[in-house]
């Protein structure tokens, strides 16, 4: 049974009582880099000292259990009940958006225009091309939000990356770091830099590249709103998780077409909730309640 350290981070905006008190807390109320985002304390305590090589690790934002409705107390379950060789428990909340496409990159793609071209330059640019149109990610990989939970050997490879990317964003002189800090739309306002969603997207990409290392996904589907987009998004999911394992062409094809199709698809299902269909209705209620479930 592994233990687990897990910190919730404090932000300039954020005040203490809003935490779990069950978490611990990680400061960074300065503000210090707030071009960094939540990075910059991460980055800060992984390069401040030696870790516990047993232990998880994990450090989580203070809308963790708005966005889960999970607490401390499930989160400690999860990791209690982790099989050992699990390197990376998996917290992302309700994942239907990036769900129904390929691959994170390309859902990145769809919300901030150049990512994908961005990111595979970035991975060039490190010795590890990636032809980010092929790559798949699934539920059993995809991290959002940072809300994931590692072992310091998944760790310090992650920061092996994100210091690249680090150290490239901070070159003054470097085309593609120009790039990384260029601002970028997020949620219809707000310019945030380019960097900050390629670096939230590198332990999904490590995950998906990377055998060495293996990941327990904490029910990625649980959502607490936008139920109707959830059938549309597991199938999209499972036929991504049967071609990753499978390869057969055919599940991708009909991939294709369900995600070209889920606009669609998508307003039936909310037109037959709407109505109190038969054929609706009872599925997307008993989808609802599993964001209830162990949550405390």
């Amino acid at each position: 049974m592994s233990s687990a350290h897990v910190y919730q981070i404090l932000n300039h905006y954020t005040s203490r009582d809003a935490l779990d008190p069950e978490f611990q807390v990680l400061d960074n109320s300065a503000n210090e880099r707030p071009d960094w985002f939540e990075y910059w304390p991460i980055r800060k305590f992984l390069n401040n000292g030696p870790l516990d090589e047993t232990a998880f690790y994990g450090f989580l934002s203070p809308k963790f259990r708005l966005k889960t409705n999970l607490g401390a107390a499930a989160v400690f379950d999860v990791v209690r009940a982790a099989p050992a060789g699990v390197d990376a428990v998996l917290f992302s909340p309700s994942i239907q958006n990036s769900a129904v496409y390929w691959n994170v990159f390309a859902h990145g793609e769809a919300e901030h225009p150049g990512l994908l071209a961005i990111a595979e330059q970035f991975f060039a640019r490190i010795g590890r091309p990636t032809d980010l149109r092929e790559l798949v990610t699934d539920s059993r990989n995809i991290v959002n939000s940072n809300y994931f939970l590692a072992k310091p050997r998944f760790w310090r490879e992650w920061l092996v990356l994100t210091e690249a990317l680090f150290a490239i964003a901070e070159d003054e002189t470097d085309a593609l770091g120009a790039q990384l800090r260029a601002a970028t739309s997020y949620r219809g306002g707000h310019a945030v830099p380019m960097k900050i969603f390629i670096v939230e997207r590198l332990a999904t990409w490590l995950l998906a590249s990377d055998a060495r290392f293996t990941a327990l996904a904490r029910d990625p589907f649980a959502a607490g709103a936008r139920i109707y987009k959830l059938p549309v998004a597991i199938v999209c999911d499972a036929l991504k998780i049967a071609y990753a394992t499978e390869g057969r062409g055919q599940y991708r094809d009909v991939f294709r077409m369900v995600q070209g199709l889920r606009k669609t698809l998508n307003w039936q299902i909310r037109l037959g909730a709407a109505s109190q269909s038969r054929r609706v209705r009872p599925w997307l209620d008993a989808l609802a309640a599993y964001w209830h479930r162990a949550a405390r």
